[in-house]
């Protein structure tokens, strides 16, 4: 069984400037062994927000899932304090269900498309008729004067000679 995902609480500090996504920081604390005192380090977090959703100022939950794109490893799991319109008139968070059968359904297609295309050649290699040899070595160079001659069971055509050779 899979380990639970990482569950962080954080305030949203930039909304609908992209597409489907969120800027959410995050509060701990870290101590610092050389001062010998604790103080409050943030970290910011972009989130994948697919119905876009969130406004900035709201207090959410997030969650660590396999990464959207390239900087965005966390979805949003709930909303605990909404800021501005309340949550109910706000468009629905998907579930983590949702979301995995989704990741699924997505993967399961490309998959299918990767396996027909690597499959078609293949196919059209078993298919294939033999294939047909082309015309003999005397029947390629039948504008050649000197012909073809057999020399040790190899065919080779031979030139046209000079007349004083002969």
């Amino acid at each position: 069984m899979p380990a639970p995902p990482q569950v962080l609480c954080g305030v949203v500090v930039s909304a609908g400037r992209m597409m489907k996504a969120v800027k959410v920081r995050t509060v701990k604390q870290v101590y610092d062994s050389f001062l010998q005192k604790h103080y409050t380090a943030y970290q910011s977090h972009l989130v994948s927000d697919p119905n876009s959703s969130l406004r900035t100022g709201d207090v959410v939950r997030i969650a660590a899932r396999p990464p959207a794109s390239k900087h965005i490893r966390h979805v949003v799991t709930d909303i605990i304090a909404p800021w501005g319109p309340p949550a109910a008139e706000r468009p629905p968070i998907p579930s983590l269900e949702d979301l995995d059968a989704q990741y699924r359904a997505k993967r399961d297609a490309r998959v299918a498309r990767r396996t027909q295309k690597a499959e078609a050649p293949r196919a059209d290699r078993t298919g294939a008729q033999d294939v047909e040899k082309g015309p003999s070595l005397k029947e390629r160079h039948t504008d050649v004067i000197g012909g073809v001659e057999v020399v040790g069971g190899e065919e080779k055509v031979v030139l046209e000679r000079n007349k004083g050779d002969l």
